[in-house]
């Protein structure tokens, strides 16, 4: 008898079970059917777009698949009007794997030789410039030292071929 009440209790909580499952199975069709209709986009669309999401996300992170929640949304607008939809993604993290961790560790690592590389170079570049600038500077002073050195011995011959002309005219 005992055993029978027991089988009874557990085919009722059996019932409730697959009834609450089905409950939540038809909410959860009803909201997928919402979100593409806000949207535009197709269920096996938004099916293709989620996998692809975790795909990419499981190469650097453990995520807990069964409890990731990817979907459409409408963003409300400030004035509570409803704006362009919005995809959210709800992705419970479980550890991020080493290898990403070693991953991004080398990409820094590179990044950082690339700014060193990158500064090398602007600085050989700011040092050529610089000595461009002064090499300028140099023969620009050396012309102008040069003019005025001609101008110092131009002048007295001047002097002279004015005087044998004023001499000439007397």
């Amino acid at each position: 008898m005992f055993e029978n009440i027991t089988k009874f209790f557990k085919k009722l909580s059996k019932k409730q079970e697959t009834s609450s499952k089905s409950k939540d199975t038809a909410k959860e069709r009803l909201h997928l059917v919402l979100m593409q209709d806000r949207a535009n986009v197709s269920a096996d669309f938004l099916d293709l777009m989620k996998q692809e999401i975790i795909e990419v996300i499981k190469k650097y992170i453990e995520v807990d698949e069964s409890a990731i929640d990817v979907r459409l949304t409408n963003k409300e607008n400030e004035d509570g009007t409803n704006g362009a939809p919005a995809l959210y993604a709800n992705i419970p993290i479980l550890n991020i794997k080493e290898e990403a961790k070693k991953e991004v560790k080398e990409k820094e690592k590179e990044n950082q030789k690339e700014k060193k590389k990158l500064n090398n170079k602007q600085e050989k570049k700011q040092k050529q410039e610089n000595t461009e600038k002064q090499e300028t500077a140099t023969e620009i002073k050396r012309s102008e030292e040069s003019a005025e050195s001609t101008e110092k011995t131009e002048k007295p011959e001047e002097k002279e071929t004015e005087n044998k002309e004023s001499n000439t005219e007397k």
